[in-house]
């Protein structure tokens, strides 16, 4: 079975789930009668076509896919391609980053830091772009709690300096505010662990990746580096650099 043939029937599990769960819906808990739920539903699919991608529901594409299978299946691909676009330019990893009064502000800055790790590591597949994701959703992280951490400290200490300023005394700190400190110094320690972790682990993956034989080369491209071989004339199999040649990639 083909993937394509495999996607396509896992979708239409999928639709019929939802259409048999809205039905459901309006029937027990709208107190429809089956023809009006049946009607109800219909009516799901007509603005399906022109919805942003994450706001099409499951029940929407079932609707089309009973008037228009075509137009379903490509606007399913449509979905799937926005969401990589999504993940692709960092959005994806920035969004769960945020909170519901995110300003662009806060979207740049975490995408100034992605791109600044993707530009130094340049993952290649899947798995490296997730881990440099983690790496910069980690550091990120540990700026805003550093940030907090920041601000209790020094809202503490200015405390403790106008009480000695007004009345000569000093009072230790309340525990609530002792706590607050101690909870931001937690998370600014664990999301630092969290990096370092995730940068050994980078680092782990290329270092055991499996060894690349290139049979017969002539020019190879790795990463910024330009390498040209010749055949040895009394060696078929052996190599020798010829002209100015870089060296080798080599982890370290």
């Amino acid at each position: 079975m083909s993937n394509e043939l495999a996607e396509v029937q896992v979708l239409a599990a999928e639709l019929g789930r939802a259409y048999r769960q809205t039905i459901d819906f309006y029937r027990t808990r709208m107190q429809m009668t089956p023809e009006a739920a049946t009607a109800q539903a219909s009516e799901l699919y007509r603005d399906v076509l022109t919805d942003p991608s994450e706001q099409i529901y499951w029940m929407g594409l079932s609707r089309l896919a009973e008037h228009d299978p075509d137009a379903a299946y490509a606007l399913w691909q449509r979905i799937k391609q926005d969401a990589r676009a999504e993940l692709d330019t960092g959005v994806r990893a920035a969004s769960v980053m945020e909170t519901g009064d995110a300003r662009p502000w806060q979207r740049a800055q975490f995408l100034v830091i992605l791109d600044s790790f993707i530009e130094e590591w340049h993952p290649s597949g899947g798995i490296e772009r997730a881990m440099v994701d983690v790496l910069a959703q980690a550091h990120a992280s540990y700026l805003h709690w550093m940030d907090v951490l920041t601000y209790r400290s020094e809202r503490e200490a200015m405390r403790e300096k106008k009480e000695l300023q007004d009345a000569y005394t000093w009072n230790p700190p309340r525990v609530s505010d002792q706590v607050a400190i101690d909870n931001a110094a937690a998370m600014v320690d664990r999301f630092n662990r969290l990096f370092l972790r995730t940068l050994r682990q980078l680092r782990d993956l290329r270092r055991y990746a499996p060894a690349m034989v290139i049979n017969n080369p002539s020019q190879v491209n790795i990463g910024s580096q330009q390498v040209i071989a010749q055949q040895s004339a009394t060696n078929g199999n052996r190599r020798q650099p010829s002209g100015d040649v870089a060296e080798p990639y080599k982890d370290v």
